[in-house]
């Protein structure tokens, strides 16, 4: 995987935030597009992916908050090879969308599986323990769950079985902020109690035996004129900023050192 940099700007989110800046980094902006927050029309995703139509999906995105995690359907869209996606999420994002002609942040996941042939299986790991009623009998043979409490064992165990259990040489990872605890992160949705160094821990390993075809972020937390100012807000973008800079840096680092282990396997 490259590491090219992309953010979305969705909701004006990275502005406040500076973990990118010593980074050459992409910036395209969704802004003025109207009424695409949590719920999105089909048409409106088209026109989304008209614009990112020349990106190579192989580097790493920031969605935004989680609103827009169905970005990641139209990252993976792209993909023209067998792949597995492993989720890092509190939540499945397989629930139906309320209509055939709307995608959402809670539906991407079970869109996915039925309309991106490439995509193999979904590993989602650090979901809550009611994350097994939300997934669809039509699906329940491509899910693989691993709960916020099936975590607290021995996570190196964890990591390893994850890995071996994955069919595919190439995997997607997806991070949504709401699967850590609100030390590492402070979200618009209920947390999980993943500490960023356990799940950057089991990124490294995926990086280390897996050919990572690209990686995307979100969980920012939502910023508008009535509460940017107050003290909550101003906390939460000094931890996800951090935890953003985290991510990136050791995302971009742990991929230089595959890449040369490959290019000395391969000489």
């Amino acid at each position: 995987m490259k590491s090219n940099v992309t953010l979305f700007n969705f909701d004006g989110a990275y502005r406040t935030q500076n973990f990118y800046q010593n980074n050459q980094y992409e910036w395209i902006d969704y802004e003025s597009m109207p009424n695409i927050s949590l719920f999105c029309e089909k048409d409106s995703l088209r026109q989304i992916a008209e614009k990112i139509n020349k990106l190579n999906v192989n580097g790493i995105y920031f969605l935004g908050s989680g609103n827009y995690h169905y970005m990641s359907y139209v990252l993976q869209a792209k993909i023209d090879k067998p792949y597995t996606l492993v989720l890092f999420d509190h939540h499945t994002d397989t629930l139906p969308s309320p209509s055939d002609n709307i995608i959402s942040c809670g539906s991407w996941v079970l869109e996915s599986l039925q309309h991106l042939p490439m995509l193999k299986k979904v590993f989602i790991i650090g979901v809550s323990e009611e994350a097994i009623h939300h997934i669809p009998d039509s699906i329940h043979n491509r899910v693989v769950l691993y709960t916020e409490n099936s975590l607290q064992s021995d996570l190196t165990t964890i990591t390893k079985s994850i890995i071996k259990n994955i069919s595919t040489e190439s995997v997607y990872i997806s991070m949504d902020k709401d699967v850590l605890n609100k030390k590492d992160a402070l979200t618009g949705w209920d947390h999980g109690s993943l500490q960023l160094k356990q799940m950057m821990k089991m990124v490294k390993a995926l990086i280390q035996f897996k050919d990572i075809i690209g990686v995307d972020v979100c969980g920012e937390y939502p910023i508008n004129p009535a509460n940017e100012y107050l003290d909550d807000t101003k906390l939460a973008v000094i931890k996800n900023n951090r935890t953003n800079g985290v991510i990136l840096e050791y995302v971009k680092l742990w991929t230089r050192n595959a890449e040369r282990r490959r290019k000395l396997l391969h000489a």
